[in-house]
């Protein structure tokens, strides 16, 4: 057995429990064979001959399609011609499987494909001869075509024109061209089967998770939900396939293909507005990934993007925060000039209580924010992004720089002491003033860095040190007021 039939065993071994594989299927066994091919039944297996469909989509324009196409294939050896395939198929990704009882065995797989540069290839066949030009009016001219580089020569009445390779009408394909890539699959089997079930890994198919949010500033609640935006840039089209949503990350070792070219419509598979659309699916776990699914019926053309539900709607507490950011190196706090006001960095933060089965993570994802307006409307607020947040654990979404908050800060007294053979000896009064003329309170959180061993030898509001060389103050600034945190630190060694 050649190695690459050892790895596609391999392949098959670890993904037979797919759809279509279940307890009563087996992934067909590779076999070496000297058998004249020539001899075998050719039976087309065209996409027509589909029963069943399920399309899986990972994270990282990465898919997986597991289908049943119905059959009657004779007992003995013979040839499948797979056709119906997308462009961007993982072709030594392919598992063929049947009934147990059948034997079913495989000894070479071929792909048939017109090349690279088919297209190009095609119009280089047309050198000199007759074509057939489309104008931008749509009308329809014949001339001989002369040279073709990224761009045509014909030769018409008018004379030596240059054309678009698009506008070039080629009137026969030349024999043995292939218009959609095909797979030759010879195989053996000791009973006669009325269909075969296939997987296969594919590239182009790729999907995100975005959130829509609700936030209400006064309660200091946000409504969160979650839809699933899913592209299909494979080149081939799905009808009704059975759709699952996998999240979480995976470990790759290549980048799968993409289509070149894509219509670049939508498909919105969802109602309206998010509060009215259909349930969110079921959830499970699949080893160190969340499977969402099944979402039934999914048809989707090449370059069409298709918008579901993903996470029912769920309002979370928040707690809001206003940071401050100390912007000076400790050893230089004796060379800042006049302090300028700064404005905080605007951010909430809330808990992943697990949803409705209390165990869903967030996954990762873009989540936009919308609030009320003065005058009642919706508004479009903030956007952020989230990574994948377990239960239990919480997510910080930035709304972006305050308008009503403003802060100084003053070094109002420096001290430094030269050592031999030691850092310098550095002590420092430091003084922060924020004011707040927005008509609610604002709790602010002020962070500063200072080396591992300084220490904080007085201040007018207890500090916290979550990290060795960071410092923090969480301070309540009423509405239409203003604050003063002073505080002195010193170097230790």
């Amino acid at each position: 057995m050649t190695a690459t039939m050892r790895n596609r065993f391999a392949l098959a071994a670890l993904l037979g429990t797919a759809v279509f594989f279940g307890p009563g299927i087996e992934t067909a066994r590779a076999q070496n064979s000297v058998e004249d091919r020539n001899a075998h039944p050719i039976i087309p297996l065209s996409a027509d001959a589909r029963s069943k469909l399920q399309l899986t989509v990972y994270p990282g324009n990465l898919a997986m399609i597991a289908e049943q196409r119905n059959i009657a294939i004779p007992d003995g050896q013979s040839t499948l011609r797979i056709g119906g395939l997308p462009s961007t198929i993982i072709d030594d990704s392919l598992l063929i499987g049947s009934s147990r009882e059948s034997n079913l065995v495989w000894s070479s797989l071929r792909k048939r494909t017109n090349g690279y540069n088919a297209l190009a290839a095609l119009l280089q066949d047309q050198v000199g001869k007759t074509v057939t030009i489309r104008r931008n009016d749509n009308e329809l001219i014949e001339g001989t075509l002369v040279a073709l580089t990224h761009i045509a020569l014909v030769k018409t009445d008018a004379g030596i024109e240059q054309v678009p390779t698009d506008q070039i009408i080629i009137s026969d394909l030349p024999e043995g061209f292939i218009t959609s890539p095909f797979i030759d699959a010879d195989i053996a089997t000791s009973a006669s089967l009325e269909h075969v079930s296939m997987a296969y890994l594919l590239g182009g198919i790729g999907w995100g998770t975005s959130y829509i949010a609700s936030y209400d500033s006064d309660a200091n609640k946000l409504n969160l939900s979650a839809i699933a935006r899913i592209t299909n840039h494979s080149g081939s089209a799905f009808d009704g396939a059975q759709l699952r949503l996998v999240a979480g990350d995976q470990n790759r070792v290549g980048q799968a293909p993409i289509a070149k070219a894509a219509r670049g419509e939508m498909m919105m598979t969802m109602a309206d507005s998010v509060g009215s659309a259909a349930s969110a699916p079921e959830r499970a776990n699949f080893e160190n990934l969340h499977v969402y699914g099944p979402f039934d019926g999914l048809s989707m053309k090449d370059g069409d993007t298709a918008i579901l539900p993903l996470i029912d709607a769920q309002s979370r507490s928040v707690t809001r925060h206003a940071i401050f950011n100390g912007a000076s190196s400790p050893y230089g706090m004796d060379v800042n000039g006049k302090p300028d006001f700064v404005r905080p960095d605007l951010e909430i933060s809330l808990t992943n209580d697990g949803g409705k089965d209390a165990s869903s993570p967030w996954p990762d994802g873009i989540v936009r924010i919308f609030a009320k307006t003065p005058n009642g409307d919706t508004g479009f607020l903030a956007e952020d992004n989230i990574s994948l947040t377990p239960v239990g654990r919480d997510a910080t979404l930035r709304l972006g720089k305050a308008s009503e908050l403003s802060g100084t800060r003053e070094v109002t007294a420096f001290s430094r002491k030269a050592r031999p053979n030691l850092p310098d000896d550095v002590s420092a009064d430091l003084k922060w003033t924020v004011r707040n003329t927005s008509s609610r309170a604002e709790t602010i959180t002020i962070r500063e860095n200072v080396p591992n061993d300084w220490s904080v030898t007085s201040e007018s509001h207890k500090h916290q040190r979550p990290q060795p060389g960071l410092l923090t103050w969480e301070i309540k600034v009423p509405a239409k007021g203003e604050v003063t945190l002073s505080w002195s630190v010193d170097s230790t060694r």
